[in-house]
């Protein structure tokens, strides 16, 4: 069976469509339809071909050629197939297959933007809605990134509720061997006692992602409890840091993903305080999880109930920054803590988030569908 996979390639969706293809291919043939320049060398088969994916004739012009048992593999995005998220075109190409009995899967990254108080952001957010509608009336199965989301839509559209499953964004970080010794070798490296205690803040810099709240945990542990380094990985903020803290902060910027994990392989806490709470969307938290580093985060409207009573998580209200503050201070007291924090989440995330477990859910949604 070929499976095209159609992701507009940009961003952590490439990763994410690679790491799905690699684990595919082993029981079936998978093409996947890409942008142009993406993915030069694969083991699976790649049609870098897309210049444009609001361009909705372009994406059509090429599933003309898939063999009729084919099943079309959306990776959904609202906002990489049109301006705003919209695409009233792609929604006519999506009924059209529908009609020709094609098979189709959704991978639902997103659904759609918060209403807002501009007319325009309010015109997108429904509009975008439409297309989420549109979704549930033609896919054959519909795979969704967060528990919370997929608990919210089984209960609210129950006759479709056996297409719907959680299918988790596993960390595109892979874990690297480090040798004995990485911890203290990787603080010379950087210029740090080795025997210093490092907090960690991961990902590209946005206001979901509340790094002030970092940054003032950070500074009320080197008041109440002792010198611990704080190191950006991955965006390039510009914070205020004190004077008397310089010494013991690192900005190290976007790195190669072997460095990431190198990095990660050093940290002895993650602090990760997502304005709408922790999810299994969040690559960033499942970053942590893979590297075994223990993770204060926050519960939000976003947060299923795995996480939210999670054993393997220390987590505070996502509106509540003294709470946030106040558990990364008992973490940073609390080595042993942190410890079986870090043993716990990575066990899980093997058990339930990796690649292999991803590949598995979806191979068994196939079979149970009729999809295999």
């Amino acid at each position: 069976m070929l499976s095209p996979l159609l992701p507009p390639l940009r961003g952590g969706l490439a990763d994410h469509t690679r790491e799905l293809a690699t684990g595919l291919t082993v029981d079936r043939q998978v093409t996947v339809v890409s942008s142009r320049d993406v993915y030069p060398s694969e083991t699976f088969n790649v049609r870098a071909v897309i210049h444009d994916w609001e361009n909705v004739s372009e994406i059509a012009a090429e599933l003309i050629h898939a063999p009729p048992d084919a099943v079309f593999f959306w990776q959904y995005v609202p906002h990489m197939y049109g301006r705003g998220g919209v695409n009233r075109n792609l929604v006519q190409l999506w009924e059209s297959l529908k009609q020709e009995k094609r098979k189709q899967v959704f991978l639902a990254h997103e659904i759609a933007g918060p209403w807002g108080n501009n007319p325009l952001h309010w015109w997108y957010a429904w509009n975008q809605r439409r297309q989420w509608r549109a979704i549930l009336r033609v896919a054959d199965l519909i795979g969704i990134s967060t528990e919370a989301w997929t608990l919210q839509w089984k209960s609210r559209k129950r006759k479709l509720a056996d297409r719907m499953f959680m299918l988790p964004s596993s960390s595109s970080i892979k874990v690297e061997t480090v040798p004995p010794g990485h911890r203290e070798s990787w603080r010379e490296t950087h210029v740090l006692s080795p025997n210093l205690p490092l907090m960690a803040w991961f990902g590209t810099v946005a206001a979901s992602k509340q790094l002030p709240w970092v940054l003032n945990a950070w500074e009320q542990v080197n008041k109440q409890v002792g010198p611990m380094g704080l190191c950006i990985l991955g965006g390039t903020p510009s914070l205020p840091i004190p004077s008397t803290l310089r010494p013991l902060y690192r900005s190290l910027g976007y790195l190669p993903a072997e460095e990431i994990s190198k990095s990660l392989q050093a940290m002895d806490l993650m602090a990760l305080p997502y304005v709408d709470g922790a999810s299994e969307r969040r690559t960033t938290l499942m970053s942590g999880l893979s590297h075994g580093v223990a993770v204060a985060t926050t519960a939000g409207h976003n947060t299923g109930p795995s996480l939210k009573n999670a054993a393997f998580l220390s987590i505070a209200p996502a509106t509540n920054q003294s709470a946030f503050i106040d558990l990364v201070v008992e973490l940073a007291r609390d080595s042993e803590r942190r410890k079986s924090l870090a043993a716990l989440g990575k066990q899980y995330y093997e058990a339930h988030y990796s690649w292999n477990t991803v590949v598995k859910v979806l191979e068994d949604q196939f079979a149970h569908h009729g999809l295999a």
